[in-house]
């Protein structure tokens, strides 16, 4: 049975703004055509990898499906934009870690992967703890609520890799706005707007800008031990690290490095308000914050794909994808797979095995997940031991984009534990 008439929203970002849509295409092309030869109007064709262990397969051939030429899918009008505004650069807007191939990938690579390791984690406790203690004291003043998304969600992360970078807190909201810009250019609330808002490469001038300073800046001073200056002061092959790559190291950390936990944070609230049960047995039982942290990620997914590129022909499910032929990694579509996960739609917060794809997989896999799945756990922590009560206000939209995104708005309120003990004892006083 052919889905081609599916081929438009495969390859849309309209369509993870509506949830339920979203998954009804994903179920049928699951079911249907799972590894699908997807010709969307206006866009170059690709393969669409559907199911979880295709996603795998894929992850374990980094030298058959390449990361270059093509991270995202582009449509025909996107592709004509990216030539022109990198007629200078070679084809390239950045050259971060996610646009690499061996050998060059794990060399770069290899320059902070120890910063984001277990033990080094564990040393940032302090940081990413105060910055959750002082979100959570911000819901807890809004007695009328607040909007979890844009007031909470998308600071956290965000002050957490920038104190890492050493980046003054007075730039931030700027970044922020950049980032937003960056990895949801065809949101209509988000994208930038004006003549240059076709393509990222208005964004893309101006985070070279800021972070060009900063390179200079950082290299002309003594090392120090923030993750700035270790990029600065980083070297290849024996050498310092050119402009781009370097400039793209902290556009990477400074993307990825939040806006993908800052959309996992309203996913994981969102869900939870959902199943108010779920909520509440994780109060009871907060031991399976782990789990429920996971699955959290799994029901996110903040990043919705990416492209890889194969280099020779290669056989998977039983089809001949060719050399040069694209292939869309549908990672938020394999995390709802039946066959790896029992009652998909279901949100479960000891859901064991949780083998979700949503950090990627294989040599790509996200070089932060670590500090990631530690800074959800200590704010839903934060959040779950100083709060009585957590109510959902209306409804949640969400993000247009088919890169990166998440919830757009998401109006909660909070009763503070505290008030509520003090007025159960004033009652009892009065009875």
């Amino acid at each position: 049975m052919g889905i081609s008439d599916l081929d438009g929203e495969i390859a849309s970002h309209q369509l993870y703004a509506d949830p339920e849509r979203m998954h009804a295409v994903f179920d049928r092309l699951r079911r249907d055509d799972p590894l699908h030869w997807t010709q969307a109007p206006g866009h170059p064709p690709f393969w669409a990898v559907s199911k979880h262990a295709d996603v795998v397969e894929v992850g374990k051939h980094p030298d058959v499906f390449i990361a270059e030429p093509k991270t995202f899918l582009l449509d025909d009008e996107d592709l004509r934009v990216r030539i022109a505004e990198t007629a200078a650069t070679g084809g390239k807007l950045v050259r971060t870690m996610i646009h690499m191939d061996d050998p060059d990938h794990k060399k770069y690579r290899g320059l902070t992967q120890s910063y984001f390791m277990p033990a080094n984690i564990k040393r940032l406790e302090a940081i990413v703890q105060d910055r959750a203690r002082a979100l959570v004291g911000r819901m807890l003043e809004r007695e009328d609520g607040c909007e979890f998304c844009n007031e909470i969600a998308v600071w956290y992360p965000l002050q957490i890799i920038m104190t890492l970078l050493a980046v003054p807190e007075s730039d931030h909201a700027y970044l922020l706005k950049l980032t937003q810009q960056f990895l949801a250019p065809k949101d209509p609330t988000l994208k930038r707007d004006g003549p240059e808002a076709q393509g990222k490469g208005a964004v893309a001038r101006e985070y070279f800008a800021y972070f060009g300073k900063m390179l200079a800046e950082r290299r002309a001073a003594p090392p120090t031990d923030d993750l700035g200056s270790l990029i600065a002061h980083a070297q290849v092959d024996g050498k310092p690290l050119g402009m781009m790559e370097a400039v793209s190291y902290y556009v990477i950390l400074a993307t990825a490095g939040h806006d993908t936990t800052s959309s996992s944070m309203g996913s994981g609230l969102y869900h939870l308000l959902r199943q108010p049960g779920e909520l509440e047995r994780l109060r009871a039982r907060p031991e399976w914050m782990p789990s429920a942290v996971e699955e959290m990620f799994r029901h996110g997914t903040p990043v919705k794909h990416f492209v890889r590129t194969a280099a020779r022909d290669h056989v998977l499910r039983g089809q001949t994808i060719r050399a040069g032929e694209e292939v869309a990694l549908m990672y938020h579509c394999a995390n709802f797979d039946d066959e790896v996960f029992e009652d998909p739609r279901a949100f479960r917060i000891d859901r064991s095995p949780n083998r979700h794809v949503a950090f990627g997989f294989g040599v790509h896999a996200c070089l932060g997940q670590n500090l990631a799945r530690a800074s959800m756990r200590t704010f839903f922590q934060e959040l779950l031991a100083r709060t009585a009560r957590i109510e959902l206000l209306g409804d949640a939209a969400f993000i247009a984009s088919n890169q990166v995104g998440g919830l757009k708005t998401l109006h909660v309120r909070v009763t503070p534990a505290a008030a509520t003990a003090k007025a159960a004892q004033g009652e009892g006083a009065a009875a």
